[in-house]
């Protein structure tokens, strides 16, 4: 290290480097501190920080407080900035999370100064472990991934290897197991942290159904020496969880038992206490002794709450709903299961949220229709992760009882068409979670059949009120409040009469939000209060009135750049995606072409003469599917609404046609302004382009701009 002439600290620092902390501490405790100057003592300070840290020993505010006041006026940033990442490490230790992230950020910024990428990536690790824990597990995973790249540019190797370790677990505590399980397959053999590799292969050896193989590499781990008591922390942790997923509860809770009584001597407010603690009530539940479960739970909340831990806090709300259905208070059980599976889809714990639904599914507190949802969508992350256990459950538990059944009879317009085994698997999701209450968010490219998915999911979902469509882009500010709640006569000026809101127009059936992505943050607030609330109150009266309404919205957008730019709430857009689908376009969907084309023939004129399972035919779809559709099925409609025109009942013609008829793409701009009456943002829909694109192009093509009479 720098400027230093002591030899016992040169030493010192050299035994961390090669991770002999006991040897370093017992160097340190024999430093005179008096001989020290100034700057050594600041160096003393942080190489005494450090060792603590890394056994677990937290009681060092004092050499960190120290540290900084010596280097904060010195020429010496590197020195400052690694006092800083030290104050980091220990707030996140103690659970102050969000204090941590700014003094990290601080000590970041100062190695970047010095151009140290390689303490600058170790600044990064650490940022990206608080990131996780409180939530933020993208930027986590984006930090991560940023620390791999530059120590590959470092050629540090070990670092890159325990960076993956890192991201692994990362990958593994949201529930993405594959990914987890392919990153240590990749490292196995160069692993230099062991302890890290059993946990996480042990855990994911639990969730296959294997407690008994899970127990026997998790013990592999041992013996830990006493000084690495977050090691054995974590190992009492890890092993009470795996005894609760082979349902062993008593021996989980004498586990995490010890486990609390370890942690509480390191750090009495960290994550270490509320994920055990919550264990520990999942494991009392499981016991049925729902006052102690109940008691734990609250004790855990408390803690995560502090340090602002998301998953744990919905964790904690998962074991209130089941406690409240334990003692028959469903409303409660609902709210508490709808807060918890809010969270974890908010912070993409897919894990955690695939098995509320199923608690939740199989508390008694649902209908039907929303049983079947959460359990379709809960089975459908299980079996994509293996979590052997689960699955068997899920699928015993859909045996139980009657699945909705859709209607027998489907109005022609709200028909999905579907052949294409991605088609029938989003056609098989709608069915499963149309007659629950669940928010729908569509996705896609423009024209891909959002609209028409939307119709399918009303139809069969069996609601009695209607579906109303809003072009949410459409309804300014000043205007969200009047459109979404209504109005009495007088409660504005030019309100002369009532006149009923969207939402309670909507009321018993769908209210279907399209380019939800370009509404005003007006319209966006507004939604989001009647969807927390599920109460609207029309504008120039006092009362409140409740309303029953499904929403489902669809964008053709990317939300979460959206998000980013600062255009779109992110807490409507968690709201939204109760169930997220999306759409492919056209050209990935091939085996529905045909179905499509005879769809599209009933719908635009064809009498019933016209051959639509012969040869003529096929040569019509295959001219067809040759085509680029960069407006997806809606461009398609309109060309084969031109064929049918063109080539009466003469299908042989329409195929020569529709092989002739490859439009250039000044031909094909004009046919989408003709065919939407020369409206620019309906053309941008059509052709799937964005507005300006439009204008761009017919600027280029020297298309006047005035729509021609």
């Amino acid at each position: 290290m720098r400027n230093l002439t002591n030899h016992n600290l040169i030493f010192v620092a050299h035994l961390l480097q090669n991770k002999n902390i006991k040897e370093a501490y017992r160097q340190l405790s024999g430093v005179d501190i008096a001989s020290l100057n100034n700057i050594e003592y600041g160096q003393y300070c942080l190489l005494m920080c450090k060792t603590k840290l890394l056994l677990g020993d937290v009681e060092v505010s004092e050499l960190i407080h120290d540290a900084i006041d010596v280097f904060r006026d010195s020429p010496d940033n590197e020195s400052f900035a690694e006092a800083k990442y030290c104050q980091g490490w220990y707030l996140s230790i103690t659970g102050n999370a969000f204090e941590a992230r700014e003094v990290l950020l601080e000590a970041f910024l100062n190695y970047k100064r010095c151009n140290n990428e390689k303490d600058s990536s170790r600044v990064l690790n650490r940022l990206a472990c608080i990131q996780f824990e409180t939530g933020a597990i993208d930027d986590a995973l984006i930090n991560i991934r940023r620390c791999i790249d530059i120590n590959i540019r470092l050629k540090n190797d070990k670092n890159v290897i325990s960076l993956h370790q890192n991201l692994a677990l990362m990958y593994f505590a949201t529930g993405r197991f594959r990914e987890a399980i392919n990153q240590y397959d990749e490292i196995e053999a160069k692993t230099i942290n062991k302890y890290h590799y059993y946990l996480t292969y042990a855990m994911a050896k639990a969730l296959q159904g294997h407690a008994d193989i899970a127990v026997s590499i998790i013990n592999k781990i041992l013996p830990l020496p006493d000084e690495f008591k977050l090691e054995r922390a974590y190992y009492f942790e890890y092993l009470g969880w795996i005894y609760n997923l082979a349902g062993r509860y008593e021996d989980a809770v004498k586990t995490l038992k010890t486990g609390i009584e370890l942690s509480l001597k390191i750090a009495p407010e960290s994550a270490l206490i509320s994920q055990s603690k919550r264990l520990l009530a999942d494991a009392y539940v499981g016991l049925k002794d729902y006052p102690l479960a109940e008691k734990t739970a609250v004790e855990a909340l408390a803690v995560a709450e502090k340090i602002n831990e998301r998953a744990e806090i919905a964790a904690c709300k998962r074991v209130f709903a089941l406690v409240a259905g334990h003692k028959d208070d469903s409303e409660m059980a609902r709210m508490r299961f709808a807060e918890a599976i809010d969270v974890f889809s908010q912070i993409g714990s897919r894990y955690e949220l695939a098995v509320t639904r199923y608690l939740a599914a199989t508390s008694g507190e649902y209908t039907n229709g929303e049983r079947a949802a959460m359990l379709y969508l809960a089975h459908e992350y299980f079996v994509s992760e293996e979590v052997a256990p689960y699955i068997k459950l899920v699928e015993q538990e859909l045996t139980r009882f009657a699945r909705p059944v859709k209607p027998e009879v489907i109005a022609e317009d709200a028909v999905y068409i579907a052949v294409n085994p991605r088609s029938r698997k989003i056609v098989e999701l709608a069915e499963n979670i149309a007659q629950s209450d669940m928010t729908v968010l569509l996705t896609g490219p423009t024209g891909s059949g959002k609209d028409q998915l939307a119709k399918y999911i009303h139809a069969v979902s069996g609601r009695d009120g209607p579906l109303v469509p809003v072009n949410t882009a459409a309804i300014p500010d000043s205007m969200a409040e009047a459109e979404l709640f209504g109005y009495v006569k007088g409660a504005f000026t030019g309100a002369e009469c009532d006149k009923l809101g969207l939402i309670t127009a909507a009321d018993g059936g769908t209210l279907y939000l399209n380019e939800i992505a370009d509404s005003s943050p007006q319209f966006q607030a507004k939604l989001l209060e009647v969807l927390e609330s599920k109460r609207v109150r029309p504008l120039g009266t006092t009362e409140a009135v409740t309303v029953r309404v499904r929403v489902i919205a669809a964008t053709n957008h990317d939300l979460e750049a959206r998000m980013r730019e600062g255009v779109f709430r992110v807490d409507l857009y968690h709201r939204l995606r109760g169930v997220d689908i999306a759409l492919p376009p056209l050209k990935d969907r091939p085996e529905d072409i045909a179905e499509l084309v005879r769809c599209f023939f009933a719908r635009n004129g064809s009498n019933g003469s016209v051959d639509l399972n012969g040869q003529e035919f096929e040569k019509l779809c295959a001219a067809l599917a040759e085509r680029d559709w960069p407006g997806n099925v809606r461009e398609m409609e309109s060309a084969v609404k031109r064929l049918v025109v063109l080539g009466g009942d003469d299908i042989a013609r329409m195929a020569e046609l529709a092989r002739d008829d490859v439009p250039s793409e000044r031909e094909r701009l004009l046919r989408a302004l003709d065919e939407t009456g020369w409206n620019r943002r309906e053309t941008a829909r059509l052709l799937g382009i964005s507005e300006g694109g439009v204008r761009y192009r017919m600027k280029k093509f020297g298309i006047n701009e005035e729509v021609p009479a």
